[in-house]
């Protein structure tokens, strides 16, 4: 009786994919032990097994390159040499040529491939230990016409991003519901919730012009309301988990390309890729792929140093990349990270000004955030000459432009000689964005959440004034702010005369600004559509929200917007004034007397100084966790932590321990005096003697100004 094998044929593509991912991960264990029995060992089991299951089903092919395949590391065992980086290249190219076979068999195919005659030759020139190749998927063997060609389609790096994402997917059809249909019915979903909100509206307004009798009515038609919102918002999370991937699906092959890449530079190199449960959507992870390779290549090329760089740093011999996921609330963080060289500014500068020689005044005086920047310009690169990782890879600006379009953001964290990380926050969904809704002369924007750092809200006098307009000093560091209206043409802007401003701190690749808005409206989460054909030119919107009344919000593009504010260009040139203006010192006031608070704070802001205040020593201990001062003026006595207790923490704490303290008593006691002293303040002054002219002349003292 004849077996039908087709029965079988899920099995044999589920076992084989998994022979072929263990076959990986001993691949890259043996790396790190050559001469490792164990690696060895299982290797031969593996390829044994995935050569019966082949044979079994009369894959013919697949089951002789498993089977020379075998015998090359048969041989190794029989001699027992150790295996080499080029065997264990040789391994993966032919578990990656495989996995691309089992997925032809999974599509219909018979199991055959173009390049088993050539990639059995290849073998058994390994076997010989003559000249072989390990790499069967690239252009090796293309005419020099042919390669010219593949040349200039490589150039189009919009094909090189999907030819690279193409090959991490085997299957990606497993969402048997078409995207398109979840975004109809999210869409729909979102039109209900909507108008589920504008009924609530109308139902209030009708209960406040409701009689006693009829309120109660009222109130259980609100709270049924209530309950249908809350469940069309499970609906919708329940509908979005069905665009959701596991991130797990990417990182396993990423792991296999990168090592590989990484045996060709002959730099020693372990990768640490743990596996994730953390799932995200769809669209996002299928472009990711590329993303990652490139920075993990930046990383090998840029970043790893040789042995001997190593060895004279004092760092181990073996250098580490890392790839991590995490998850807060409903944004993914993807961590690359080396503990290679590090990103040199000097570096990035000297180059910065052969590239730009027009632009030298404006690179001399820019710092390091500024000099980032330039790194994710197009063809910039510190390396004059182009390695094979360098020279094929997108560049980090494709990496910018595609995070931009998956509504993400890259932060970069970097140390001389320590290391860099780059850092990928990541929406789970590109179904719903979180946003704060803000208002501008009338109009409504949504800026999404990612993008802020921080809302203030600031007096008009704590603006600084430079040449090129008003910057504003937070935690220390010099934002530069601009009216929103400044890039929207059509505003018809009413003269603001509020003392209180309403802030928006935007940061985008490691640069800050703030943004002037009239009014900050609500947080929210949102359903974002396309940009109407009307506005979509208009590269400073991202897309667009409804609100309950079904009135456009434009959803800003910050990127975008932050180009418009020339900040790139402009705030380059503000450095050199803002290098040259003093260090604004930032003072601490603990007091419990809002009075006394009050007056010690006026008489140093007058003095243009950036006051804080606190009303005991907790609140203060909580305050320098947060930002940091440059001093610090205590009352005495005061509940929960007396200034005693406030000094003695921050002496014994190494961050705080060498910030100037000023302790200030109601009366002198020469005892107080004496245990202040003893437990490290710089200054005292008694509040019955108090004086403007004493607690500036002591305050410039201990600042050395």
């Amino acid at each position: 009786m004849n077996l039908d094998k087709n029965l079988f044929k899920t099995d044999y593509i589920s076992e084989a994919r998994e022979i072929l991912d263990s076959l990986d991960d001993v691949a890259i264990q043996a790396t790190k032990e050559k001469r490792n029995g164990q690696c060895l060992n299982e290797i031969l089991r593996l390829l044994h097994t995935l050569k019966g299951s082949s044979r079994m089903m009369e894959y013919v092919q697949i089951e002789k390159v498993i089977n020379h395949l075998e015998t090359v590391f048969k041989n190794v065992q029989n001699n027992q040499t150790e295996i080499s980086n080029k065997l264990i290249q040789l391994l993966m190219g032919v578990t990656n040529l495989i996995h691309k076979v089992i997925d032809d068999i999974e599509d219909g195919s018979d199991g055959t491939f173009e390049q088993y005659e050539d990639v059995l030759k290849n073998i058994d020139q390994a076997l010989e230990d003559e000249n072989f190749i390990t790499d069967f998927t690239s252009d090796k063997e293309m005419s020099e016409e042919d390669k010219a060609a593949a040349d200039e389609e490589e150039k189009n790096q919009d094909d090189k991003i999907q030819e690279e994402n193409s090959d991490f997917f085997h299957d990606s059809q497993t969402i048997k519901v078409q995207i398109s249909q979840i975004d109809s019915i999210l869409q729909s979903l979102d039109k209900l919730i909507m108008r589920q909100i504008k009924l609530k509206n109308e139902i209030e307004v009708l209960k406040d012009k409701s009689e006693a009798s009829e309120f109660q009515e009222f109130q259980e038609l609100s709270e049924n309301i209530s309950v249908l919102e809350n469940q069309s918002v499970d609906i919708q999370k329940n509908i979005i988990a069905l665009r959701m991937l596991p991130f797990d699906m990417i990182l396993r092959p990423i792991k296999r390309s990168i090592v590989a890449e990484a045996l060709k530079t002959g730099k020693n190199i372990d990768f640490d890729i743990p596996q994730s449960e953390i799932t995200i959507d769809k669209f996002i992870l299928e472009k990711l792929p590329a993303i990652l390779i490139h920075l993990v290549r930046n990383s090998i090329d840029h970043g790893i140093e040789t042995k001997e760089e190593r060895k004279k740093l004092g760092k181990p011999e073996k250098g580490t990349i890392s790839i991590s996921v995490s998850q807060v609330s409903n944004r993914i963080f993807v961590n690359v990270k080396d503990d290679g060289h590090g990103i040199d500014y000097e570096k990035i500068r000297a180059k910065a000004l052969r590239l730009f020689p027009d632009r030298e005044a404006e690179i001399l005086s820019a710092d390091d955030t500024d000099l980032l920047q330039f790194i994710f310009t197009s063809g910039f690169s510190t390396k004059d000459e182009q390695t094979e990782l360098s020279g094929r890879g997108i560049g980090l600006d494709v990496v910018r432009t595609e995070m931009d379009k998956l509504k993400g953001k890259i932060t970069v964290y970097t140390e001389l000689n320590k290391g860099t990380t780059f850092e990928l926050s990541l929406p789970a969904s590109l179904a719903t964005q979180d946003g704060l809704f803000v208002t501008v002369s009338d109009n409504s924007y949504l800026i999404l959440s990612h993008y802020i750092k921080e809302i203030l809200t600031v007096n008009r006098n704590d603006f600084l004034q430079l040449q090129h307009g008003p910057v504003l000093n937070v935690h220390n560091e010099l934002v530069p702010l601009f009216d929103f209206d400044i890039i929207n043409p059509n505003s018809k802007k009413q003269i603001n005369t509020k003392t209180e401003i309403s802030v928006v701190i935007l940061e985008y690749l490691n640069k800050k600004i703030g943004i002037m808005v009239d009014k900050i409206l609500h947080y929210g989460t949102v359903v974002i559509k396309p940009v109407p054909p009307l506005l979509k030119d208009f590269n400073a919107l991202q897309g667009v929200v409804f609100d309950e009344n079904y009135r456009i919000i434009p959803v800003l593009n910050i990127p975008d917007t932050i180009r418009r504010f020339r900040v790139v260009n402009v705030y380059e040139i503000k450095n050199l004034e803002v290098h040259k203006m003093p260090k604004i010192h930032s003072i601490l006031i603990v007091d419990d007397s809002h009075t006394t608070r009050h007056i010690e704070q006026i008489i140093l802001e007058a003095e243009n100084y950036n006051v804080s205040t606190a009303v005991d020593g907790i609140d203060a201990l909580e305050k320098m966790k947060q930002y940091k001062f440059d001093l610090v003026v205590t009352d005495v006595k005061m509940p929960r932590m007396d200034g005693f207790v406030l000094l003695h923490n921050m002496r014994h704490k190494d961050e705080l321990k060498n910030i100037p303290v000023i302790m200030v008593s109601s009366v002198f006691e020469s005892d107080t005096l004496e245990k202040a002293r003893n437990l490290g303040a710089q200054g005292y002054i008694v509040k019955s003697d108090f004086e403007r002219e004493s607690l500036t002349a002591k305050v410039k003292e201990l600042l050395h100004e």
